[in-house]
């Protein structure tokens, strides 16, 4: 179970690495006052470099022009998700040694509500009909993602072990939907030949 869990944790940091969209480096919300991980520094690898220029008029297409104004309400929370998805990865890994109480430290827990706060964000999005699949992908890791912050902070209170096999279950595929987002995300952006008018 040990090695199963430190393999998804190792897939999960290259999710981590490919989904903070754009950002070169920061923080989703807040410090964690110097007793967190290290911040690092993040490489969207699907992610179109900046113009030297951004094209100050809209295409004609309202149909672009519906899929920019939702790339750019979408980026950033994909940036900001991508960036506790490392945060909190890093938290479980340093768990699998036995080390629970990095758990219960209250760090978890904290990005638990942001997470939250960026489903309620995504759902309030109006979505263009080329983009559903990649809203659907989101919405449903973030469920997966506050599962999984849920069931550690039961962890957390009740010291039942199943709780934090079923969190790193949850997180684990959380992680991976939210890959498969990233990466469709960008490839529309792409694809459609929006990318000069979205931000990164």
């Amino acid at each position: 179970m040990k090695k199963r869990s430190q393999i998804a944790l190792a897939i999960l940091a290259l999710a981590a690495v490919t989904l903070a969209c754009g950002r070169g480096a920061g923080s989703a919300t807040g410090d964690t006052g110097g007793n967190g991980p290290a911040q690092a520094t993040y490489t969207s690898v699907p992610t179109p470099l900046p113009l030297v220029s951004t094209p100050a008029e809209l295409p004609s297409s309202s149909e672009l022009q519906a899929l920019i104004i939702y790339a750019n309400a979408m980026q950033p929370l994909m940036s900001d998700a991508g960036i506790l998805l490392n945060r909190d990865g890093a938290i479980l890994e340093a768990s699998q040694d036995g080390s629970d109480e990095v758990l219960c430290d209250g760090r978890l827990a904290a990005d638990n509500g942001v997470m939250k706060n960026i489903v309620a964000s995504v759902n309030s999005i109006q979505v263009p009909v080329k983009a559903e699949r990649i809203h659907e992908l989101v919405l449903k890791s973030g469920d997966s993602w506050t599962e999984a912050l849920d069931d550690v902070e039961t962890f957390c209170s009740t010291g039942n072990a199943l709780y934090k096999v079923s969190a790193a279950a949850k997180f684990w595929q959380a992680a991976l939907t939210f890959q498969d987002a990233g990466n469709r995300f960008w490839l529309l952006v792409m694809s459609q030949g929006i990318e000069a008018w979205v931000q990164r």
